[in-house]
């Protein structure tokens, strides 16, 4: 490679790193960050081909919390890509695309305190629960339904996919800490623990998540930035807008059959299936 090929390349790596993370500034600005978790989420995929509009696929993913301190969840899963169809010209080109998939997942719920009651809000003395950690797994089950259209070097895509998650139940240890009394009349006593065994009940959630995608195809560069924003519909208890996702980075094709993905996320709140906060995550892919 030639010292301008090599100036050339360097540029566009550049333009391609800024495309991807300019929007993490205004991400940092969307909700409280005071309460957001940080973690990393590793990925790694294997898929082949089983003829030209079919392609079966196998994946792990690892995520972490509190930086790397804890894991928060573990999966493995399994899913089927179809392709439905194509129309129009190559760079402006329509296509149709389906896949359903498995995932079993090992869940990990940190430590929670809970405040039950104020007793002296200027010394902060309160009664509370901490419920301790435990495990949980889930099965979940999903169909997607996605258009991808080229204009140009742009490539725009919407996602619809329908997921079922099941949660089982577990167990954990509650301690609660209740104020009793030495001295009634002088108002001094002291926090004493109880714990017993605390019973979580098996949950299912269906929900509605609509992604829309773009990408830009970089001249002569294996660099692909993209940038997407995921909403989730809860379907089962209805209630609107139950989240946001947001997500900016880039993939390199290291060859014909790898390839690798490194992007920054964001999601706006924190519910049952995984906490709010931000992500830095990388895919590993191979296509056998």
């Amino acid at each position: 490679m030639n010292t301008n090929s090599k100036n050339k390349f360097i540029k566009r790596a550049l333009l391609a790193i800024i495309i991807s993370l300019s929007p993490i500034a205004s991400l940092y600005a969307v909700g409280d960050n005071d309460k957001d978790e940080f973690g990393v989420w590793t990925t790694f995929e294997i898929a082949q081909k089983a003829n030209k509009r079919t392609k079966l696929a196998i994946d792990a993913e690892l995520r972490t919390i509190e930086g790397v301190n804890d894991v928060e969840r573990i999966t493995i899963g399994a899913k089927v890509d179809y392709k439905l169809g194509s129309w129009g010209e190559k760079k402006n080109e329509f296509q149709l695309k389906a896949n359903a998939g498995y995932t079993f997942m090992v869940s990990h719920s940190l430590a929670e305190t809970s405040i039950k009651d104020i007793i002296d809000a200027e010394n902060d003395i309160y009664e509370y629960n901490i419920d301790a950690a435990y495990w949980t797994t889930r099965n979940r089950v999903y169909a997607t339904l996605t258009g991808e259209y080229k204009i140009g070097r742009f490539e725009i895509s919407l996602r619809e996919r329908l997921q079922y998650t099941h949660t089982n139940s577990a167990t954990t240890d509650e301690t609660k800490y209740r104020w009793e009394y030495t001295d009634i009349i002088a108002g001094t006593g002291e926090l004493l623990p109880e714990t017993e065994r605390e019973f979580k009940e098996a949950k299912h959630n269906l929900s509605l998540r609509s992604r829309l995608s773009v990408k830009y195809d970089i001249p002569n560069c294996k660099i692909t930035p993209f940038v997407s924003a995921e909403l989730y519909t809860k379907l089962n208890e209805w209630k609107g807008y139950d989240k946001m996702r947001y997500r900016a980075g880039a993939s390199y094709k290291i060859n014909k059959k790898n390839s690798i993905s490194l992007y920054y996320l964001y999601q706006d709140i924190s519910d049952i299936d995984e906490p709010g906060g931000h992500a830095i995550g990388l895919e590993y892919s191979i296509d056998l």
